[in-house]
């Protein structure tokens, strides 16, 4: 393993993830391929994120937390990917899960189609039909498209660090979609891109289980719609909050 440079970086965005922050990082404790390091970047957590977090600090290679109070995402996940050194970055939401050979499984696919960044299809954690239903389909649009219409969803983008520099990471003027944006810069530059199915990551369906099937369609189709035809979304378009409070709202 090379201490100087990891093959990965880890770059984790954070808000109010007590809940599930523990359960990413337990998950990369158990990595079969241990040549990686990892950032969380936190943007005000009010709850037990941090300290739920460095526990990590002694059973995670290269583990760092850091606090920055950040726009949005995008933003967050710039500034992780500041403090990066690996070869390619990977961008996790805080409340996904990763199989022990993920990373493992993410330099074989690397390694054997000389990808430049990659995707893989969101499984959800949960067994509520409506979340399967949209990760099915959102799964299958990204399979089918992937050559025509590159895109990657935001809970999982790997991508070479060269590359992301080069596109000067993700566009924080976005509010939504800039996880889309960014696999479209990339495409424009000619950067072999592909959609997997395994490893398996497991992605939360929270979102779509608060806000029902309908509302959820509706958003995703409308910012869709809005980004092939007028483009990037840069004023919000409907509500979306950010941060593991949202879902604890009226409970």
């Amino acid at each position: 393993m090379n201490q100087e440079r990891p093959f990965f970086s880890v770059v984790i965005p954070s808000l109010n993830e007590e809940d599930n922050l523990p359960i990413l990082l337990q998950s990369i404790v158990h990595q079969t391929d241990r040549d990686f390091e990892a950032t969380v970047c936190d943007s005000g957590s009010t709850d037990a994120t941090k300290s739920k977090a460095e526990a990590f600090a002694g059973k995670i290679p290269r583990f760092r937390f850091v606090e920055h109070r950040c726009k949005n995402v995008g933003a967050a996940r710039n500034y992780g990917a500041q403090l990066a050194r690996g070869e390619f970055l990977v961008f996790f939401d805080a409340d996904v899960e990763v199989s022990p050979d993920f990373l493992a499984g993410i330099r074989r696919h690397i390694n054997q189609h000389h990808l430049d960044d990659l995707t893989i299809w969101n499984r959800p954690k949960h067994t509520n039909w409506v979340g399967k239903l949209i990760l099915y389909l959102l799964n299958l649009n990204l399979s089918l498209f992937q050559h025509i219409k590159p895109a990657a969803n935001g809970p999982c983008i790997i991508m070479r660090r060269s590359l992301f520099e080069r596109l000067q990471g993700f566009d924080e003027s976005i509010v939504f979609g800039e996880d889309f944006d960014l696999i479209q810069r990339a495409g424009k530059l000619k950067a072999r891109f592909a959609v997997f199915r395994q490893p398996i990551i497991y992605v939360s369906t929270r979102r779509f289980e608060k806000e029902g099937l309908l509302y959820s369609l509706f958003k995703s189709i409308k910012a869709l719609i809005h980004m092939l035809i007028i483009g990037p979304i840069r004023t919000p378009i409907f509500h979306y909050e950010m941060g593991g409070q949202y879902y604890k709202k009226n409970q």
